[in-house]
């Protein structure tokens, strides 16, 4: 029965020469995981910090191969109103062209930013050169993770347990195959419920 378990794992995260990969986000909390495994999906949290785990392909300058996720997180439920399958990333307000908000000095985003007009772009290429956690490998995948111990929301940043902020959505989007549409098996739509 273990060896059963074993092999049906692989094949789940996906073969490396697929585009079409499996991200298998998570959002973990206080040792909790809440697997994220439809396209639209409410979650209720604690006040606390969280952090959203998921695999990608590591992002390649040199062969121009650009993976990145890219999260838009805000307070109007209507956002999630303005993206769908088949669009072009470059219709989307906060997903075009020049609409991915700069990192903080460390490099790495310091608190998850509500915007309509921005995402925080999230790429990994090495441990010199990220803006999230790499927590391990499989295949050519890379195991990530972006922390969320403080929300950005109208010029005033508020650690998780201190916010007053009962709910907000996010847009967490992986451009597989870098075509610039937004596919299947490509976008979630995450309302994040604050107990």
């Amino acid at each position: 029965m273990i060896a059963l378990a074993q092999s049906c794992k692989t094949p789940i995260i996906g073969e490396s020469n697929k585009k079409d990969f499996q991200t298998q986000l998570t959002l973990f909390q206080n040792g909790n995981k809440t697997t994220i495994d439809q396209a639209s999906k409410t979650i209720g949290i604690e006040r606390d910090e969280f952090s959203l785990r998921f695999y990608n392909k590591k992002y390649d300058t040199e062969n121009k191969m650009f993976y990145a996720a890219r999260i838009a997180a805000f307070t109007d439920i209507s956002e999630f109103d303005k993206i769908k399958l088949g669009m072009l990333k470059s219709e989307i307000p906060y997903f075009k062209t020049g609409s991915g908000m700069a990192p903080d000095r460390s490099g790495m985003y310091e608190a998850l930013i509500l915007k309509n007009s921005g995402h925080h772009y999230l790429p990994y290429e090495n441990s010199e050169s990220k803006r999230v956690n790499f927590l391990n490998e499989v295949n050519d995948l890379a195991r990530l993770e972006f922390e969320i111990k403080s929300i950005y929301h109208e010029n005033v940043e508020v650690k998780m347990a201190n916010t007053t902020l009962n709910e907000f959505y996010l847009v967490f989007l992986i451009d597989k195959n870098l075509n610039g549409i937004i596919e299947e098996g490509e976008m979630n739509k995450i309302t994040i419920k604050i107990k």
